[in-house]
Formats: structure tokens, sequence, C-alpha cells
């Protein structure tokens, strides 16, 4: 290798590694790997050089959070290439989760071949791979790299772009799982002293008729299930329906119609489940009928209804 290219990337890595120092997380790391390195064109010109091969690496590095680090790594290229090479890398993470992350990389890789004459330089690199964390200590790897214009023709007889793949051994000697705190403990507060009050709690509404009329209209209906859910949300409770007619026809006539209105009312409520022997019925057809427009009379053809229930209130102090 070029006397100016090792020390350069020696002091680059060492630069780095000074930099880690005040890193939070301390993740420093040693791996090694062994796989397969494919010349892409070593055998243009006919050299007769086989185009792949064995590859052995070791490398160390740090991160200096989950997402970025760097590394330094050493790799022989076996086979007719016989070359060895030092990398130094920028390394981006991206974690998939507690086990899984992938990463990549760029950097440079100074090479050295005993090939023919024996060259040395420097070429460009990138790559890609996956990690699978086995526990704190161990990580295994899978990483693609493409190594660009490694050798010379000139002088080694070979230059060829190199696709490598590892699959690689880590070892993470500080890190660590951080431990959940521990909350401080809380001295036990007195229970608050509760007491319960009883009070009624209440619906009420209106519904309204036609004239000479005692069938329900939707609204009637719909004012109806509003006491029927009531009642089903308080068991002890009780229904008043009171039964009203305006002054047009004879007072005997209204006070039944006033009845019938009552009547269907409570019919309703029971076919929704309202209990029968909690409703209370009454009628008085004309007995405080105002009205004397039309829409004044409208208002008083109704029947009331109000429905209350005791509930047990809790009173802090």
């Amino acid at each position: 290798m070029k006397k100016t290219v090792a020390p350069s990337l020696i002091a680059i890595a060492l630069a780095a590694a000074g930099v880690s120092v005040g890193a939070q997380a301390n993740d420093w790391y040693l791996g090694a790997g062994a796989g397969y390195a494919d010349y892409e064109d070593i055998d243009r010109n006919n050299s007769g050089l086989d185009n792949d091969s064995e590859a052995v690496s070791l490398f160390g590095g740090y991160n200096f959070n989950q997402y970025f680090g760097t590394e330094l790594g050493f790799t022989n290229f076996g086979g007719d290439a016989d070359t060895r090479a030092l990398n130094l890398s920028a390394i981006g993470r991206l974690p998939l989760g507690e086990s899984f992350s992938l990463f990549g990389e760029v950097g440079a890789l100074g090479w050295d071949t005993d090939v023919a004459n024996g060259d040395e330089g420097v070429s460009p690199l990138a790559g890609l791979g996956v990690a699978y964390r086995a526990s704190d200590l161990v990580d295994v790897q899978l990483r693609y790299r493409r190594v660009e214009d490694m050798g010379d023709e000139g002088r080694n007889g070979f230059e060829t772009d190199v696709n490598n793949v590892m699959l690689e051994l880590v070892l993470h000697p500080n890190r660590r799982v951080a431990p959940a705190p521990v909350p401080a403990p809380v001295a036990p507060q007195p229970e608050p002293e509760v007491t319960y009050e009883t009070r009624t709690v209440t619906a009420d509404g209106s519904i309204y008729f036609a004239f000479d009329s005692s069938s329900l209209a939707p609204e009637a209906r719909a004012t109806l299930d509003e006491v029927a859910r009531f009642s089903e949300q308080n068991p002890d409770y009780q229904v008043e329906l009171a039964g009203y007619a305006d002054r047009l026809g004879s007072a005997e006539y209204n006070r039944k119609l006033s009845e019938r209105r009552a009547m269907a009312a409570k019919e309703y409520l029971v076919q929704r489940g309202v209990a029968a022997e909690n409703i209370q019925t009454a009628w008085y057809g004309e007995e405080l009928a105002q009205g004397v427009s039309e829409e004044e009379r409208q208002r008083d053809r109704r029947v009331d209804a109000k429905a209350q229930a005791s509930v047990q209130v809790e009173i802090i102090e």
C-alpha cells in the first residue's frame, strides 16, 4: 500500500475514535466476516485470472447513536487478485424494531496487491446490509459491498470492480439495555372520607296530540323513549303521566279524551319495558286548559310525563 495511503486512513480513524470518546452510547464493536468476492471484469484482457474467490475480513467500529457510526476494517481478497485492503467507512443505520436493522456505508478502500509487479491505491466503496441482534453482546450481519476500480492494468495486469458478500459476527462489549428506572417510593396518602347522600333525579317532557286524537305521533314516541331510557338507567324510579284536553267539546268528553291520551302513553311505555306498577296516571280533561287561539289550544292537547328516581351520590370530604 502507498506510504501516504495507510497513514492517512489510520489518522482519520483515530480522529473518529477521538470524537467517539464523548458519545453517550459508548457502543464500540469488533467483528469478523467470511464470504465471496466477484471480480466483475478481471479477465477482460484475457489474463486467465479467476473471476471469483473467497474473502475474509476483520473490522472494528463505533456507533455514535442508533443511527450513525464509523468503521475501520481489513479485508483479504483471495484467489488470483491476492489483495489486502484497509477501509474506513461512515455507517448509517435504520432500526426495524428491537432485533433487526438495515445499514448502509460509504467510504474509501486502500488496497495493496502482489499480482505481477504489484500495485497499491485507493478506491471508493459503498455497501448495504442487514443486522440481527441476537443478544446485547452479539449481532449477526449480512453485508454487500461494491468496490470500484481495484488494481491497475498497466502495473499488475488487472483492474476490476468488486462485488463482495460477507456473513459477519459482531461483538458489542459495552452495549447493554438500560435498566428501567426504579420509581421513588411514594408515601401512602390517607384515604379520603366518603359519605353518601340520597338525591332525586328527574326526566320531564310533554307529548302533544292532534285535535280529538289519542294517537301517538313520532315526536311523542321519541319523548317517551327518553323516559323509558331513564327508567332503564335508574332502577328505583316512578313515572307520572297526566292527560289534558282543550275546551272544545263537552267537559265529560274532554275528560275521557285526556284519559285515553294518558293511557296511550302508559301502554307505549309498558311496551318499552317500563313496569306498569311504577307508572301513575291521571287525567284532567279541560280543567287546566288556557288556550283561546288554535295555537294555544294545541298546547292544551297533551300528556305531561315526569320520571324521577332516588340515587346515592358520593360526597368526598
